[in-house]
């Protein structure tokens, strides 16, 4: 459905070059559920938005890659040839549904104005698309969608907001749907019955889903397989159970221990990653994970480690699957 190969994206900016994705290959089968984690600045969000090529690129370079698309590489193609995928093929739920959303439209004809620009074919007239918005927030499971479609975004709360913003992703039934942070800033609850809405929608609309989150919570109960993102490069990729209980990279450790768990004792405290990512205005020559983790070794931090295949579906970034590391850690369950 959708390959990503050795995506490399810099930005120039007045402190120099930042180096934002640095080799990033990821695959995307039919009907799968892909997540991207990481810590903030690892470079997540900056490869969604490479594939729906949403940068300015005054002051972006993208400096080698393709990304393919059932064969087509968009970064080749004109933006006119783009604006026919955007929508079309590719749907986004973005962070922020108030600021995704015009404050001065009615939703129903935001998401009007979404179908007659990208919906392919017959010409929807005005009367046939707010018909339609109403059967999309009837989709989304919004109550009332025939007297909400005239309401404006500050008239919605956030959970219905990202109802609405995902009836706008889905309007043209595209093939893959990139959600940005989708449950941020809502309650547990909220966040609960938007994964459960889009599960759903992957189940009728045969939709390949993409997610970028920071919360393993998310990618337990939605993903099938996870890339494990860090100074932009993909240092752990596999599949659900691969992460959470076969995980091989210290950095995956650092965030499947910071899950607050209710097996917890009173009073302990909760765990964190020691230090700060690195700067990717100068980005580490070696592992870019070396100065916050406790097993580093001095070829850490002079060459970055290879990919290491251990299994069909599980990869991994560590000097320490090297047969000649004096390390010997053994598979470590969490």
């Amino acid at each position: 459905m959708l390959e990503i190969k050795d995506l490399r994206v810099s930005f120039h900016t007045y402190s120099g070059e930042v180096q934002a994705v640095r080799g990033v290959n990821l695959k995307l089968e039919d009907e799968d559920t892909l997540a991207i984690v990481g810590e903030s600045g690892c470079g997540k969000s900056v490869t969604a938005q490479t594939i729906m090529r949403l940068h300015n690129m005054e002051n972006t370079e993208i400096k080698s890659g393709e990304i393919l698309l059932d064969g087509t590489d968009l970064l080749k193609i004109s933006e006119k040839e783009m604006q026919n995928i955007r929508g079309n093929k590719i749907g986004m739920i973005f962070q922020e549904p108030m600021t995704a959303l015009n404050p001065t439209m009615t939703v129903g004809n935001q998401i009007a104005e979404v179908l007659r620009r990208h919906k392919r074919g017959k010409k929807l007239s005005r009367k046939e698309a707010r018909e339609r918005a109403v059967e999309l927030l009837q989709m989304v499971k919004l109550p009332n969608p025939e007297q909400r479609v005239d309401q404006f975004p500050h008239e919605f709360s956030g959970g219905q907001l990202q109802r609405v913003v995902i009836a706008m992703a889905m309007a043209c039934s595209p093939q893959v749907l990139i959600a940005d942070e989708p449950t941020t800033a809502l309650d547990v609850t909220v966040q609960a019955q938007i994964l459960n809405l889009m599960k759903e929608m992957q189940r009728e609309k045969k939709v390949s889903i993409i997610i970028i989150t920071h919360d393993l919570g998310v990618v337990a109960s939605i993903a099938k397989k996870v890339a494990v993102m860090y100074g932009g490069i993909v240092v752990e990729m596999g599949t659900v159970e691969d992460i959470f209980y076969r995980s091989e990279h210290p950095y995956t450790w650092g965030l499947l221990d910071s899950i607050s768990r209710l097996s917890k004792q009173k009073g302990e405290p909760l765990k964190s990653i020691e230090g700060t990512p690195p700067d990717l205005v100068k980005p580490p020559v070696g592992c870019p994970f070396a100065d916050r983790c406790e097993y580093a070794m001095k070829v850490c931090k002079d060459h970055l480690p290879p990919e290491t295949e251990l299994s069909e579906s599980h990869r991994c970034r560590c000097w320490m699957l090297d047969p000649d590391c004096p390390v010997k850690l053994g598979r470590r369950k969490v």
